[in-house]
């Protein structure tokens, strides 16, 4: 008879281990299964919009242009969890009216003109939110 309740009993425990395991993953906000993998990521989500931000600062200095650059367009935006995120970003990007000279680039409109070429580049940026580390590892771009 005692033989017969152990293995309720075991099958019980099994199934609260497992419950609370997915439980905590899902808090976590991580599932085992894309852990490491290569995901879409969402262009509104916060590291997404540094990660942008900062690839497009690090063209803007890298560049000879007398005017800034801004993303035209996130074409593609997928994310890796590594020791922090790898995030990899195609980007259209698309000159600005604004002189390098100037510090504010949010308020900068696109030149529209006629002439203008298109630039679509590509970017690893690995971030590490919680040393507040970011960089671009690696980028390429070229035009259309």
């Amino acid at each position: 008879m005692a033989t017969t309740l152990h293995l309720p009993l075991l099958l019980l425990s099994a199934l609260v281990a497992f419950c609370a395991a997915s439980e905590s993953s899902k808090l976590s906000g991580i599932s085992q299964k894309t852990l490491g993998g290569l995901e879409d990521a969402d262009i509104h989500e916060e590291g997404v919009r540094q990660a942008i931000d900062y690839s497009v600062g690090v063209y803007n200095q890298e560049n000879n242009d007398p005017h800034y650059s801004r993303a035209r367009r996130v074409l593609s935006a997928r994310q890796q969890v590594v020791a922090g995120m790898k995030y990899y970003l195609d980007l259209e990007m698309g000159q600005t009216t604004c002189a390098k000279t100037q510090s504010d680039l949010s308020e900068c409109p696109f030149d529209d003109s006629q002439d203008q070429q298109r630039t679509f580049c590509s970017f690893e940026v690995y971030s590490v939110p919680w040393l507040r580390q970011i960089s671009v590892i690696e980028y390429s771009c070229h035009n259309e």
